[in-house]
């Protein structure tokens, strides 16, 4: 039996649990949750104005017919009360969105450790109890992730099923690396920290703030190099979480389609850019070490040498070079032009050329063939319609004939005609 906890005793972890549609899964993630090990820990959900029934379901998981209607606040949600100390549940009076929502669930937290999850992912039973040790051993560490693995809609796991997944799924087993190197592959490649896996201070929160609602896909993304830019992070390099991945057809937001393509690209262009500005020297060198022209005395050439790394930006194999343009647009000045021209013999006609180049902003290939891909998709998808419509057409015809007189007085001559058959075989 989990120990109740007082409401006035402030909690190890607050685990924050933003709710969305997820009717079948969340019951799962909240079992997952009561069956930590560790007991030490407060649980928050904001269901976001679900249109299934999420909301009847944390209901039921969190003791039943014990939780009722609560008051509701000027905060525009209404607490739902029950017997158990360690939760709270709330239900958003209307749909914010998901980083508002998880900004609402920070503010709401008092534990000195932050755990997130999605609503229809699964922790086991010593993801907590792991993590925070680590953490309490390991003061000046801000974030701790885990491994995760890849579930489908049914809980199975793809590296089991050799199903098709729309992600790479070990995308979330790297090993450590230390800021400078983190933040290198995100340049080069991007995100490998699985959001539900992580538990993060309090206090680093307090600092960093919560998730800038500028980025509805890459939230988490930008969220992770703003912290990267201040602290390490540490990764347990074994899957503590099952992430669930519903299958490639799916209109969630981290389905792949078109919208959502377009909107990621917009996005983690903006990401790089402020993280190349924000970088300080020390991280910078550490992680274009390999790309620097020449040693950095000055703030100047730090300018100078985080210009020439945008400028070699690849996005999805495409050199995109508009963050290099905006960054060099907004701190062009007399002290950097002579810089520029002096000591990397790179000239203002030189910056001209590259604005007058055509520039990919997004890598058209990539559409033209989604494109086509999607018109064979849609093709056969009619196609298949069309035959479930003629096989539903031929079963019905087919039923209206078994029920006719004919079809019962001709019954035995079927059966002599389908006995002679057999005989001739």
């Amino acid at each position: 039996m989990k120990t109740c906890i007082s409401r006035d005793k402030k909690p190890k972890v607050s685990v924050v649990l933003a709710v969305y549609n997820h009717e079948q899964f969340v019951g799962q993630t909240i079992e997952s949750i009561i069956g930590q090990s560790f007991e030490d820990w407060e649980l928050i959900i904001i269901d976001d104005c679900s249109k299934d029934g999420s909301a009847d379901m944390v209901r039921k998981c969190i003791r039943g017919a014990s939780a009722k209607a609560g008051i509701s606040g000027t905060d525009g949600l209404s607490l739902v009360q029950n017997d158990d100390g360690r939760i709270r549940f709330y239900q958003a009076e209307k749909n914010r969105g998901t980083v508002r929502t998880f900004n609402e669930l920070l503010e709401k937290a008092r534990g000195e450790y932050v755990a997130f999850i999605g609503s229809d992912d699964i922790w086991h039973s010593g993801k907590l109890q792991e993590q925070v040790e680590y953490m309490e051993q390991h003061r000046e560490t801000a974030v701790c992730f885990s491994w995760a693995e890849f579930i489908d809609e049914n809980g199975r796991l793809y590296s089991k099923l050799g199903q098709e997944c729309d992600y790479d799924t070990q995308i979330f087993m790297h090993r450590n690396r230390t800021q400078g190197e983190a933040l290198r592959y995100f340049f080069d490649s991007a995100n490998y920290f699985c959001h539900p896996s992580a538990l993060i201070r309090s206090e680093v929160i307090r600092e960093i703030g919560g998730f800038d609602p500028r980025f509805r896909q890459l939230h988490d993304f930008d969220y992770w190099v703003r912290i990267l830019q201040k602290y390490p992070v540490h990764i347990i390099e074994k899957p503590l979480v099952q992430y669930r991945r519903l299958s490639t057809e799916n209109d969630s937001l981290s389905a792949v389609n078109k919208q959502n393509m377009i909107r990621f690209m917009n996005e983690i262009q903006t990401i790089i850019y402020t993280m190349i500005k924000e970088m300080d020297r020390e991280i910078f060198c550490e992680a274009f070490h390999d790309l620097l022209k020449k040693e950095i005395t000055t703030e100047a050439q730090l300018v100078c040498e985080k210009y020439f790394v945008l400028l070699g930006w690849h996005m999805m194999g495409v050199n995109n070079r508009q963050p290099a343009a905006r960054f060099l647009d907004e701190l062009l000045d007399d002290g950097l032009i002579e810089c520029l021209e002096e000591e990397y013999q790179y000239s203002l006609n030189d910056y001209y050329e590259e604005l007058g180049n055509t520039w990919k902003l997004y890598p058209f290939d990539f559409y033209q063939e989604y494109e086509i891909l999607e018109e064979k998709h849609q093709a056969l998808q009619k196609a298949y319609r069309s035959q479930e419509k003629a096989v539903s057409r031929l079963n019905r015809e087919i039923q209206g004939m078994s029920r006719t007189l004919s079809w019962r007085i001709t019954k035995p001559l079927r059966e002599v005609k389908r006995l002679g058959v057999k005989k001739e075989k």
